[in-house]
Order: structure tokens, then sequence, then C-alpha cells
């Protein structure tokens, strides 16, 4: 399973881990498919989707049922024992994988907007830490006044203090212009619109 900021979880076929069941969960009242838990042999779930994102439109019956032959796994239909509502912050409900063990699953496997998906994939923010840049530039701040200096001592404590900050501010400022002037760009339907021609 990829998720929406590429992430990888995969899971095995055979033994007391792997895939053994497929459970669609449904609203209560309106039987309405709300996602699917992949379970399994100790009917644990591994892995949590969102029905609407991954099920849904007019080619998710055929994804659904392509999913299904793939497994070789019994289906089954189950009511949904966590949150009341059915969609994904609907008015004063609960959303439906509200309490679920897995519901980060359902965040991750759904579409973001752009500030969310930055934040998840880049580096100083998701691995090293988002003040990390910020609180090593302000430590730096210091000494560079030795730059101006000409005094030796001085003047390298100020250059290696200009190094640090640019060295650590540049890398993020560059990211966040690159990523807010290509990667948000609108989506294009010129895109999706072939350009190969029918042989005749």
């Amino acid at each position: 399973m990829t998720n929406t900021i590429g992430e990888e979880r995969r899971l095995g076929r055979n033994g007391a881990y792997g895939v053994a069941k497929l459970v669609r969960l449904v609203a209560p009242k309106a039987g309405e498919p709300l996602g699917v838990e992949v379970r399994d042999g100790g009917d644990e779930a591994r892995v949590l989707l969102p029905w609407r994102y991954w099920f849904g439109g007019i080619q998710g019956d055929e994804r659904w049922a392509g999913l299904i032959a793939a497994l070789g796994v019994p289906v089954v239909d189950e009511e949904v024992r966590h949150g009341e509502g059915s969609t994904r912050g609907s008015g004063d409900t609960q959303p439906w994988w509200k309490g679920h063990l897995l519901a980060n699953d359902v965040l991750r496997m759904s579409p973001m907007d752009a500030k969310e998906a930055r934040d998840s994939t880049n580096w100083k923010t998701a691995v090293i830490g988002s003040n990390e840049s910020l609180i090593i530039s302000i430590f730096s701040l210091p000494l560079l006044p030795g730059i101006l200096s000409d005094r030796g001592p001085a003047l390298l404590a100020g250059v290696l203090s200009a190094l640090t900050i640019v060295g650590e501010l540049g890398p993020v400022v560059v990211d966040a212009l690159i990523s807010r002037c290509w990667y948000d760009r609108p989506h294009s339907t010129a895109a999706d619109t072939s350009t190969t021609s029918e042989p005749s």
C-alpha cells in the first residue's frame, strides 16, 4: 500500500500477519460504505482505507473488484463501531474513523492540501524538526558581527557564523520556493488529454 505522500506499507500474503480478510465498514443506518480494513489471520486490522478516495467514483467498483480478485480472501461487511459521522469532519458529527487504532491511515490515504503535504515530506520538518534550522541560526547570530572585525579570530568566527546561517536557512528557503512555485501549481485538464492519435 502506498499513501498520498509516497510512504509504503508492505503486507504479507501468508502467515499469521498476512492478509486474511477484507472488511468493508458501512454506516450503521444508511449502509453506505465508509472504509475498508485489511485484516490478518488474528482478525487485527493492518490497514484502514477510506472508501471515498480508493473505491468511490466512476471506476470505484472496478477497483474494488480488482482488489478482491488480486487478494483472493473472504470479504465481509461490518457496521462502523467508532465515530458516528460518515464524512471527514462534517458539522458537529465525529468522523467515522474517530477512535480507530489506524485512524491516521485515513488521513495519509486521503488527498492532502499543499501545506500539509509539504510538512509531511520536508526533510527539515518531518525528520529533523521544524525549528532546528531557526534555532541554529539564532545561536549563530551573536558571532555574525565579527565578520566586520579586523581581528583574525573574530573575523573567522563571523565568517563561520555567516556560512552556518546561509547553510541552514538557504536550503529551507529554496525548498519552500520550489514547492510553492512548482509543485503547488493548479491542476491542468490539458495534462489529462491524450496527445496520441488513434490508429486508423
